[in-house]
């Protein structure tokens, strides 16, 4: 962690750089130790002021304390900071989470059925690949209630085959088998 403290209107103290470097800590916890902070702290009449500018690859957080005390000052600068990168860091948890959810709803849904993204062959013929875990018939047929296409190309568990269950017109299901 790289930290650069200035000082305007007072000297910057050994107790001080000590007392801001013990606060700023944790924060290489959430960020990792690539980080570079930079705390300006200063001084007029009775109001002790401190900025702390906080910079990581992933975020940048700013925070002002501002107290008839210099530590106080710092520390609720640093709880500013904390506060917003708890924030941001719930969130990329809560995205992640949901990002697994959605996979896992989708394969549970039928969403799983096929490769995400079809591709298309030189002829304009879109491919897309089966799932290659084995269901039985009655799962086949949940996931065609489930999937954007009018049939679900499966293997069944039972033999071993390669199986389509298709939605007829009049709304009854077929099966084909090999």
């Amino acid at each position: 962690m790289n930290v650069e403290i200035t000082g305007r209107h007072l000297v910057v103290t050994p107790a001080l750089r000590t007392y801001v470097m013990r606060r700023l800590r944790k924060f290489s916890k959430i960020f990792g130790d690539d980080l570079s902070c930079h705390v300006i702290i200063d001084v007029a009449k009775a109001r002790h002021t401190a900025e702390i500018l906080l910079r990581s690859k992933i975020l940048t957080v700013a925070g002002k304390g501002e107290t008839a005390d210099m530590y106080a000052s710092i520390l609720r600068a640093v709880e500013k900071l904390e506060r917003q990168a708890l924030k941001h860091k719930a969130k990329v948890i809560e995205t992640k989470r949901q990002r697994v959810r959605a996979g896992s709803v989708a394969e549970k849904a039928g969403g799983g059925s096929a490769v995400r993204r079809p591709v298309r062959d030189s002829n304009g013929i879109e491919e897309e690949q089966a799932r290659k875990k084995p269901m039985a018939v009655e799962e086949a047929v949940l996931e065609l209630g489930h999937a954007k296409y009018p049939f679900v190309v499966f293997r069944n568990v039972d033999s071993g085959d390669v199986n389509v269950l298709y939605r007829k017109k009049d709304g009854s299901l077929g099966l084909i088998y090999t």
